[in-house]
């Protein structure tokens, strides 16, 4: 029998915004239990940091540079009929197949879904989070609520239960404003906790994940439904003048949490720690369904990945464009580095091992300047030659010609006679 698949999506939330992912303070029980329940994986990540470019991926399978949207769009009816180079997502082929297909929640692809769902309850992005402006110490209604109850209403009803469905819940929060009803805030209260609005939001869609869970069970429908939970990048809340908010490439901004319990999924707390992405959902989606991938997917089916497959991907490749200082990017995360090469030359590399905070740029060390705190540090030109074959590699594997043309200049500048196809 086809599994239900219900997608749980939040916006600009941090892998370490988890309590399973290590966070201290952050009450999310319930996210928290789709993780014991299945699957967590520790090394998920969004191949391109801001929304439009990143959603694209999840739902067509492709990367950014394949799909062509590469920025955030506002007022356009359907960004993947009018603009994608990959039209076709992978919701078609599983209504084909007989799934209800049902949206509730931010797109951020278009003012409306172009009838790719039986069910459509969405928006593009904007307008705040909360009906007419009004906040919780006003009396306003979170719309983030409005959504979990209409999710739940189709749960509740007969056409969940007659055939087959893919179902998606996309929140806006804890996307700034970090704003929630006021309740969700006195766990963060009086305790130091540095923005305490972007974690009481996640706090109240935590408490919404556990309201659709609960009513997955009531409904008997909870033991055939995957359930699959992430974010579609991060939040460096602006921490670093220098930074670009979220366009770049550090793992604040490209780590995000990944969750899957149900169908098909071992029970009983997994890590996986190889790398994923956002790109691997659109294949793990038709391998649930019993359905083939289409062969332009550039992601792969993450129950391979579950299932330990020798030959999965040992490091990510992930595409960014600076906006602030317009400049492209493209980086490689392995399990010790995260290199990180930019048009405008302003290369950076991350001993992740050492310093995972990435806080200290060795891509040009030493250093010479008596007061630099970087002159103890060695040369890791052969280190950063070694990821820039590996980056090139990926690039190539992949046809995007930023990534190839980046690492063949610095390959070219850090071993003159490295010859790069």
């Amino acid at each position: 029998m086809q599994p239900n698949i219900l997608i749980l999506i939040t916006d600009q939330q941090r892998w370490d915004s988890l309590g399973c992912n290590g966070n201290v303070f952050a009450h999310t029980p319930n996210m928290d239990a789709i993780a014991a329940d299945g699957v967590n994986f520790d090394n998920a990540h969004t191949p391109f940091p801001i929304c439009t470019p990143a959603r694209a991926t999840m739902w067509t399978g492709v990367l950014p540079h394949a799909h062509g949207v590469t920025e955030n769009r506002y007022g356009v009816q359907d960004v993947l009929s009018y603009e994608s180079k990959v039209n076709e997502t992978v919701f078609e082929p599983l209504h084909r197949a007989g799934y209800t297909t049902a949206y509730f929640g931010k797109w951020h692809l278009g003012e409306d879904s172009s009838e790719r769902f039986d069910i459509w309850d969405g928006f593009n992005s904007r307008g705040g989070h909360w009906e007419d402006g009004r906040q919780s110490f006003q009396g306003g209604t979170y719309k983030p609520e409005i959504q979990t109850d209409r999710m739940i209403e189709f749960l509740d009803s007969d056409r969940a239960k007659k055939a087959p469905f893919v179902a998606v819940q996309s929140w806006y929060p804890p996307h700034n404003p970090f704003t929630a009803p006021l309740e969700y805030y006195e766990h963060y209260r009086g305790k130091g906790v540095p923005f305490p609005g972007y974690y009481a939001a996640i706090s109240a869609l935590d408490d919404y994940i556990g309201r659709i869970r609960r009513s997955l069970a009531d409904n008997g429908l909870a033991e055939n439904t995957l359930v699959i939970f992430f974010s579609d990048h991060g939040e460096t809340f602006n921490l670093d003048p220098l930074v670009p908010h979220k366009c770049c490439c550090l793992d604040t901004a490209v780590r995000v949490p990944f969750l899957m319990a149900g169908p098909g999924v071992p029970q009983g707390s997994l890590r996986v720690s190889v790398p994923v992405g956002l790109e691997d959902l659109a294949p793990t989606l038709l391998a649930a369904a019993g359905l083939p991938a289409p062969d332009h997917y550039q992601g792969r089916n993450l129950f391979d990945a579950i299932e330990g497959a020798d030959d999965w991907r040992t490091s990510y490749y992930i595409q960014n464009e600076m906006v602030k200082v317009h400049t492209l990017q493209r980086a490689l995360r392995t399990d010790r580095w995260k290199l990180i090469l930019s048009w405008d030359e302003a290369h950076e590399l991350y001993d992740l091992r050492n310093d995972p905070e990435e806080l200290f740029n060795v891509f040009n060390t030493p250093r010479e300047h008596f007061h630099d705190e970087y002159r103890h540090f060695p040369d890791f030109s052969a280190d950063i030659v070694t990821l820039c074959h590996e980056l090139h590699d990926h690039a190539e594997r992949v046809d995007d010609p930023v990534g190839q043309e980046l690492a063949g200049r610095v390959l070219r500048q850090k071993r003159p006679a490295a010859a790069v196809s």
